[in-house]
């Protein structure tokens, strides 16, 4: 396997705020330039913004996300780039309101995947409720969250989505890496120790049908 993307997100809203989510039509978000993520390994003090690297390809994205689909579409086609149905989850907690998404290898390793997926749960804004929601993108999955570098961090609330920095957003920029990170490692839990196993097997539900079934 290759170092692909790791994007997790977490949206709290009611079942009907939900179904409204994924059921609304997707749009891009727009503020790509925002991002203050790196691309390589040097970590949050080295390497190259988001907005100055040379082919982020906000095209296709914004053709992605206006496609006529809905939310439901788009974080459906999000989860089948994982390397294998074991390597994403999908949850939602109804008693806490809470949907959670996980995806461990989002093997096209190009700029449009995190973009795409950072505004598909962009559009979750103005559904849900006072706590909002938040997205993270990381690009080193293994071998462990001390050399992974973070690509983006999304915040979301009833009014929008922006994009937080590591800096002036230090405690929910943090709070938000730590949260997609421990959720990574649950979802993997195992799968290091299967080597040779088809990833077909390693998980007990398809998160493509949970999705669905929300």
């Amino acid at each position: 396997m290759s170092e692909p993307y790791s994007a997790m997100a977490r949206l709290h809203l009611g079942p009907a705020a939900l179904r409204r989510y994924l059921d609304a039509p997707s749009a891009p978000w727009g503020a790509w330039a925002e991002l203050t993520g790196r691309y390589d390994r040097s970590g949050e003090i080295g390497g190259l913004p988001w907005a100055l690297h040379p082919g982020p390809d906000v095209t296709t994205v914004e053709r992605w996300l206006t496609d006529g689909d809905d939310h439901r579409g788009q974080l459906r086609a999000f989860l089948r780039t994982a390397e294998g149905p074991g390597l994403a989850a999908v949850d939602y907690d109804p008693a806490a309101q809470t949907l959670t998404l996980v995806n461990l290898t989002v093997h096209r390793e190009e700029f449009r995947n995190p973009l795409w997926f950072l505004s598909v749960v962009g559009g979750a804004a103005g559904h849900v409720d006072g706590r909002g929601g938040f997205a993270v993108v990381r690009d080193h999955l293994l071998p462990g969250p001390e050399h992974r570098c973070t690509l983006g961090v999304l915040a979301v609330d009833g009014t929008g989505a922006r994009a937080l920095h590591p800096v002036r957003d230090a405690e929910a920029y943090g709070a938000a890496v730590r949260a997609a990170d421990a959720a990574f490692e649950a979802t993997g839990e195992g799968d290091e120790g299967d080597e040779g196993d088809d990833p077909e097997e390693w998980t007990g539900f398809d998160p493509v049908a949970r999705l669905e079934a929300l």
